[in-house]
């Protein structure tokens, strides 16, 4: 791969600012590419928050600002180094199942037994104040960062509580005290959920939430299964990472790009079980596979 010789472009990293629209710090400027200068950071950006917000700005390239410009010869394209989430850290978070919301949903479902071995299998760590997190390890057994999300009792997301995740504390422990200038950027290179479980032998199977793959992993044992995190997390990078994808659960409304995005993978099938039960009324409009096993009482085969 090689770097794109675009005149404007996103800016790198993980740091984020207000977004104009709907004023969360989900916004990524523009940088002018030579100067490495922010364009206009109150008009000229992406915000990160696609499904609720989706505000996207380009620079005004139209008065010729591009007459004189000559773009960089390319370079070859390399991928960051990863910052890791010491191991200790990662410890310390597997215990006070108890208070763990999520994990006590899993134990009235399965019993405590195959809760633990969820557990384990899948790295559920436990935050403060009931919050469950999902540690993302990669195939070499290295933690990436922890998404830190909670849960009602019946299993069902909280939304009146914001998820996080576990790098950006790190980052703000690290430059506490710090002056501006000696501050640095925790860098995030994010791969799919459930990615160290990864065997080639083994059949794969791809859905959008973690919660989403821990429970198929008990309703449908013959897959691995993995996350993307989000409906707009794939990439060629996470993706290109798996040595095969055996089959793709969307949730509703997303079968169209996900098909277009795993077509690197020959002969993986769709699933359009979840779509099928919206048209017919069975599940509300944004459901998914998971939805789709509960509405219908079938048992875990694990």
């Amino acid at each position: 791969m090689v770097a794109k010789d675009y005149r404007y472009e996103l800016l790198k990293g993980s740091k984020h600012i207000i977004c104009p629209n709907c004023q969360k710090k989900t916004f990524k400027p523009y940088v002018d590419s030579e100067t490495q200068e922010i364009v206009d950071a109150e008009k000229f950006g992406r915000c990160e928050r696609i499904n609720s917000c989706g505000y996207i700005a380009y620079p005004d390239i139209k008065g010729g600002d591009l007459k004189d410009w000559t773009p960089p010869p390319p370079q070859p394209y390399q991928e960051p180094i990863p910052d890791l989430i010491p191991r200790e850290i990662i410890e310390a978070t597997f215990n006070s199942f108890k208070q763990n919301v999520f994990f006590m949903w899993l134990v009235h479902l399965f019993g405590m037994d195959k809760a633990y071995e969820l557990q384990t299998k899948y790295n559920i760590g436990t935050a403060k104040n009931g919050g469950t997190i999902f540690w993302q390890q990669d195939s070499d057994g290295n933690f990436r960062t922890g998404k830190v999300m909670y849960y009602q009792p019946n299993g069902k997301r909280d939304k009146d509580r914001k998820s996080w995740y576990v790098h950006k504390k790190l980052e703000r422990e690290r430059n506490k005290g710090k002056a501006e200038e000696e501050r640095a950027e925790y860098t995030l290179v994010q791969v799919l959920f459930g990615e160290h479980l990864i065997r080639n032998d083994t059949p794969l199977a791809l859905c959008e939430s973690e919660k989403t793959a821990i429970l198929m992993s008990i309703f449908q044992p013959e897959y691995t299964w993995i996350a993307a995190g989000g409906a707009n997390m794939l990439n060629l990078y996470r993706l290109g990472r798996l040595p095969r994808l055996d089959f793709v659960s969307p949730d509703n409304g997303q079968f169209r790009l996900w098909e277009n995005q795993t077509k690197i993978f020959n002969g993986r099938q769709m699933d359009v079980r979840v779509d099928q039960a919206v048209r017919e009324g069975r599940l509300g409009e944004g459901a998914d596979i998971l939805d789709l096993y509960l509405i219908e009482g079938v048992k875990p085969n694990g």
